[in-house]
């Protein structure tokens, strides 16, 4: 005995369905798989910063970090002086991304740019640094990166000035 079969098993249809949900979570991924120019730059300067501070005290030496109007700068104290570094791959003096607008405050204080190449922010080799906050946001947008540091930690958040 044939039993006529005019349509689709139960098993066909899982399928099709596990197939489309797939080309669907692709789809919505790729729509939005590009962060922010201030989000990729906020975490950058944040791993950094971590960086610093790790280095000055592996090294027992203290560093600095300048924040100018074309690029943000690694410092380390050494001979008495502060020095660029210069040779390290890692903690090289890098180009300020114009599209972005950066707001540095040390102690609630607001930091005004200067060419003399001192640092603003300070990593003790004790593990210590100097609280900041580093507010950083793509002109015309209203999502704002700040880095800031508690407890001897240096943190990262996203504030949506629309919720205010």
């Amino acid at each position: 005995m044939k039993k006529d079969s005019k349509g689709f098993t139960l098993i066909e249809l899982l399928v099709v369905m596990v197939i489309v949900g797939i080309l669907f979570s692709f789809a919505a991924l790729s729509l939005n798989s590009r962060p922010s120019p201030a989000k990729l730059t906020a975490y950058k300067i944040q791993q950094l910063l971590k960086l610093a501070s790790d280095d000055a005290i592996l090294r027992g030496q203290i560093m600095g970090w300048h924040l100018g109007e074309k690029s943000h700068t690694f410092l380390r104290y050494k001979q008495q002086k502060w020095q660029v570094l210069e040779n390290d791959n890692l903690l090289r003096r890098s180009t300020i991304n114009k599209a972005l607008e950066y707001n540095l405050t040390i102690d609630k204080l607001p930091v005004t740019f200067s060419k003399k190449l001192e640092p603003q922010v300070i990593f003790m080799p004790d593990g210590s640094f100097s609280h900041f906050e580093l507010s950083i946001q793509l002109k015309d947008s209203k999502e704002i990166y700040t880095l800031y540091t508690e407890a001897n930690k240096i943190l990262l958040s996203i504030t949506n000035t629309n919720d205010y």
